[in-house]
């Protein structure tokens, strides 16, 4: 159940975060955008939290999450928004993606991965 409530908690997150810098930027289908969301999200989750996290610490896990959604944005976003995604469009969002991220990674320690915080701090 855990997991089910960071993906929730994450996906709203992503959306709105790629809402607000894909729609006045690129003017996407605003259902487009919300499939990216899923994608980045799932993506992100998964390897950036699950793994890079679990190994690593909060700074670097973040820093990876900048990187990764980044690039899934500007690769997959052509094909799931149906039009080019401007590199700094992409790079915008990857960055307040992982500042939500530093925050996020702080609950997803505490309530996903771990019951001892100070392990993963």
């Amino acid at each position: 159940m855990n997991h089910v409530i960071a993906l929730g908690i994450k996906a709203v997150l992503t959306f709105l975060i790629l809402l607000a810098v894909l729609l006045p930027s690129g003017g996407y289908p605003f259902w487009n955008t919300a499939g990216l969301a899923l994608i980045v999200t799932g993506t992100a989750y998964i390897i950036g939290d699950l793994f890079i996290l679990k190994a690593t610490n909060n700074t670097v896990s973040s820093i990876a999450d900048i990187g990764l959604c980044t690039l899934v944005i500007w690769f997959a976003g052509p094909f799931i928004l149906k039009g080019p995604v401007p590199f700094i469009a992409a790079l915008t969002s990857g960055i307040l993606i992982g500042a939500g991220e530093w925050l996020f990674h702080k609950y997803v320690i505490n309530a996903v991965i771990s019951k001892n915080p100070k392990v993963y701090s």
